[in-house]
């Protein structure tokens, strides 16, 4: 597979390097243009006519949904890849009904990054392999062959018992709980908790500060990352 161009729409300029600089660092990827607004996008997609574009969903003149719509209607000849920190289920399914291929949720970690163009380099080489394809072939390029089960969570994280704990942080937004709190709410001792917390701040999703307003040792409380 030859070097596959990247366009960045991304109005974060820390979070458009990070991401220039993960992909330029992948054998297989070259960013070719950087773009921080939708107009810009537009004319920056002609000039270079990348085949892989990362688009965040806000800009400041517009959407990046929009472009996509804009795109396809143009039988643009490329692939997208969203980064945003909407995490709504009707904006995910926007993006799924306009083909996109990955979907991933700021703060990006660089691995999630990685396994997303790999992704996309093995989904490119399966179309790439014959003229025609069999029912087996397309199922296993749609993702639905039966694979074994991965632990998706390390040893000691349940994973139904880490969405309940997602669905209280986000569903209600709370601000500067403690593992105290979230045992309680959850019916679980505050070592339990606090391991979920742990996990979830190596994620990348919420943060730890400290409290020193107690008159004695600090307390831990713990605030989502937006």
């Amino acid at each position: 597979m030859t070097t596959t161009t990247v366009m960045l729409i991304e109005d974060d300029v820390r979070a458009s390097y990070a991401l220039e600089s993960t992909i330029n660092s992948h054998p297989d990827f070259n960013v070719v243009a950087a773009s921080e607004s939708c107009a810009d996008a537009l004319f920056l997609f002609e000039a270079f006519k990348p085949k892989l574009i990362f688009v965040d969903i806000s800009l400041p003149d517009g959407n990046g949904i929009d472009i996509i719509r804009q795109l396809r209607e143009q039988n643009a000849d490329c692939d997208f890849i969203m980064t945003t920190a909407e995490r709504e289920t009707a904006t995910v399914e926007k993006s799924v009904q306009l083909g996109v291929l990955d979907y991933l949720v700021k703060p990006i970690r660089m691995s999630r990054v990685n396994q997303a163009l790999d992704d996309y380099k093995l989904y490119k080489n399966k179309l790439a392999r014959a003229a025609f394809v069999d029912q087996g072939d397309i199922d296993q390029i749609l993702g639905k062959m039966p694979q074994k089960q991965i632990r998706q969570t390390p040893k000691g994280i349940d994973v139904t018992t880490l969405a309940s704990l997602k669905n209280i942080i986000y569903e209600e937004n709370l601000h500067d709980f403690s593992a105290n709190e979230i045992g309680n709410r959850m019916n679980v001792s505050r070592i339990t908790a606090r391991r979920y917390l742990e996990f979830l701040e190596s994620e990348g999703m919420i943060r730890v500060v400290l409290n020193y307003k107690t008159g004695g040792r600090p307390r831990r409380l713990y605030q989502i990352i937006k």
